[in-house]
């Protein structure tokens, strides 16, 4: 079975939100110089002055949105998060479920990919992400002081194994090709393997 990418939001949604999502699909689509509020005032049915009443400026609503982004993520990470498994499994489904979360949400994904390193990012949107990773980032923390993993850069490993699967994402949507289960388990096990501590 083939997993395509796809973007399958269909609730009703507040004002704030049609703004943040009409500003993910122009950003990842025209880019940062070539999104104006006026046309994404258009994009997302509100008033010019309406997008103004939520964000001062371009770069402020940049920034709502990643976090916008990375909670809906995490939100989708700790459905799918059983604390009482072992630490391989919690590990294993981590990164199951962070691929899946990519291959439902492409638009979500492209953002993230794009601008998830951009200077337009500012260090106190970054830091807010702690608080809301916290749950994976104890998942590390517990793991190492067990002695399960080897790693001990928190959440530094996390951002590393995010990145691959990021830029390997990116290559497959490109290149318009389908992900199937077989590969999603590869990129798992490859990066369990990458932080497992094989003298345990």
């Amino acid at each position: 079975m083939n997993v395509h990418f796809i973007l399958c939001f269909s609730y009703s949604m507040s004002k704030r939100e049609q703004i943040l999502e009409a500003g993910i699909r122009l950003f990842v689509e025209r880019g940062l110089q070539g999104t104006s509020m006026s046309l994404l005032a258009k994009e997302a049915n509100v008033a010019t002055g309406s997008v103004y009443n939520y964000f001062e400026s371009k770069e402020q609503l940049i920034n709502e949105i990643f976090l916008y982004v990375k909670k809906r993520e995490a939100e989708f990470l700790l459905e799918h998060y059983h604390s009482q498994d072992s630490y391989e499994q919690r590990f294993k489904e981590l990164y199951r479920s962070t691929i899946q979360f990519m291959l439902d949400n492409c638009l979500y994904f492209r953002f993230s990919h794009l601008y998830g390193l951009s200077p337009v990012i500012e260090d106190k949107t970054r830091d807010q992400l702690l608080h809301v990773f916290e749950p994976f980032i104890k998942l590390y923390q517990e793991a190492y002081d067990q002695g399960i993993i080897r790693v001990n850069t928190i959440p530094d490993t996390h951002i590393q194994i995010y990145g691959g699967f990021s830029y390997f994402m990116h290559w497959q949507y490109l290149n318009n090709q389908s992900i199937d289960e077989s590969l999603v388990e590869q990129m798992v096990e490859f990066a369990w393997a990458a932080i497992k501590n094989w003298n345990h």
